[in-house]
């Protein structure tokens, strides 16, 4: 029986192959790795990385890897319902033709499927997702994959491949909400009852710890009525309160990540009609993204002459404004007559660089009266950016009429209407609006200093 094996499990002769291989690729002679592989293969057919480093240099040898027109007709897809531990081996003949090649990786499949080596099939998927100009199919196949075998967090991470091919595919939706929500279930060993109960203080408990209130419980206490919730959410995962008060507990811990998983799951439990829930989810995925940020910026501040961090720091701010847009576009697309999405799209999209695009949705959020200086505020800042300096400045000097109290807000707008001016050649006007924020809050950022320094 074939099994999956290391390269520490490798006999004598084939680890000493698994070296030459090793150098072979090292010093760019793809063509003799391979003889050495096919042979290494061969002889051990469950040493995965091996084969993983054949297909590689297969890549490398053959120019039109997954171009050319396949002879391979899949009679042998039937024939490895047979012989699977012969397939597994003799396939590599066709695949070192064509290493992506869609029929021979889908007979390798099917044959691992059948020996119960369940990541030797995760490979021939993946090895066809890689060669195909849209792999949505074989990426939901994949995905399916990863779910029979409880490998929750890699099925929720293929999902996202298909959304990213496509963000209105409805099963990659629902099922990335579900399988990271059951990821992280799994992830607190959370299916085993026998862990569920030494996470509990008082077995007979779970009524009292259910009406409970949560505010001002101690971390001890939130542990015990997770583990109680645990239990309940494995008897049943599709029982609503149960899977929001899960979501609501991990967000009191500020176990953001989980916290995310959950109230998306419940969204879906919902039937997609409570956005109340979905907003809940973005704001905590918010958090979880802020974090994550925080990370990166850390990392600049202990190294700034680290280029690299920089780059990661900057490359994972995109993503992120990107994801952010994606998700306030998707709830405007549901419900687009709601201001207060049209806002949070418009600063999504401003804080994704894409001024023009903010635009329009941050005048239909004007009309709001409840949201109307801030959309103006944000509108000031789309026409400044693009620099048109003298429409920035006249949506910004509307919106401060508006409002009437010496807030945050109308220092914001005070200060950034004086900026404008100061830009744009205007110092008196710069200062008359830098004076109004310094005779209120003479710490507000640089005021005292631009004041000031007119006296001087």
């Amino acid at each position: 029986m074939i099994s999956i094996i290391s390269d520490k499990e490798l006999p004598a002769a084939e680890a000493g192959l698994w070296v030459k291989a090793q150098q072979a690729v090292d010093a760019k002679n793809y063509k003799y790795a391979v003889s050495i592989l096919r042979t290494l293969i061969k002889r051990s057919p469950g040493f995965l990385d091996g084969r993983k480093m054949l297909r590689a240099c297969e890549v490398k040898v053959v120019p039109d890897a997954g171009r050319k027109t396949s002879l391979f007709t899949g009679v042998r897809l039937t024939t490895s319902r047979r012989d699977p531990e012969t397939t597994i081996t003799t396939i590599e003949d066709d695949l070192e033709k064509d290493p992506y090649s869609v029929a021979a990786n889908e007979t390798l499949f099917a044959a691992a499927t059948d020996l119960n080596l369940p990541d030797l099939a995760a490979f021939a998927l993946e090895t066809i997702c890689q060669g195909q100009p849209n792999p949505k199919k074989h990426l939901h196949l994949l995905a399916s994959h990863y779910i029979r075998n409880e490998q929750f967090a890699e099925a929720a991470e293929t999902y996202r491949r298909v959304l990213q091919i496509d963000r209105t595919d409805p099963v990659a939706q629902r099922g990335e909400k579900d399988c990271a929500a059951r990821a992280s279930m799994k992830q607190g060993n959370w299916e085993s009852s026998g862990d569920f109960r030494s996470k509990m203080k008082n077995k007979n408990a779970t009524t009292e710890l259910e009406t409970a209130d949560k505010v001002g419980l101690t971390r001890a206490e939130m542990e015990a009525r997770l583990a109680q919730l645990s239990e309940q959410y494995a008897a049943d995962n599709t029982n609503l309160q149960v899977v929001k008060n899960i979501a609501s507990l991990y967000e009191q811990m500020e176990d953001y990540g989980n916290a995310y998983s959950f109230y998306a799951y419940a969204f879906q439990l919902g039937g997609s009609a409570d956005f109340s829930i979905n907003d809940k989810a973005m704001e905590v995925r918010e958090k979880v993204l802020r974090a994550e940020l925080v990370q990166y910026e850390k990392a600049v501040e202990a190294d700034p002459g680290n280029e690299e961090a920089k780059e990661a720091l900057s490359r994972r701010r995109k993503e992120i404004a990107e994801l952010a847009v994606a998700d306030a576009k998707s709830r405007v697309d549901a419900n687009p007559t709601d201001a207060q999405l049209q806002f949070k799209y418009g600063q999504a999209l401003y804080e994704a660089g894409q001024f023009s695009e903010a635009i329009p949705a941050l005048q239909r959020a004007r009309t709001n009266p409840n949201l109307r200086v801030r959309a103006m505020l944000m509108l000031g800042r789309c026409y400044a950016s693009k620099n048109m300096t003298d429409m920035a400045i006249r949506q910004l000097e509307e919106a401060n009429a508006e409002q009437l109290n010496m807030d945050d807000t109308k220092k914001e707008l005070l200060y950034l209407i004086g900026t404008l001016y100061e830009t744009s050649g205007n110092k008196e006007k710069a200062l008359e609006n830098f004076k109004s924020i310094y005779e209120v809050d003479y710490g507000y950022k640089d005021v005292a200093q631009k004041v000031e320094s007119a006296y001087n």
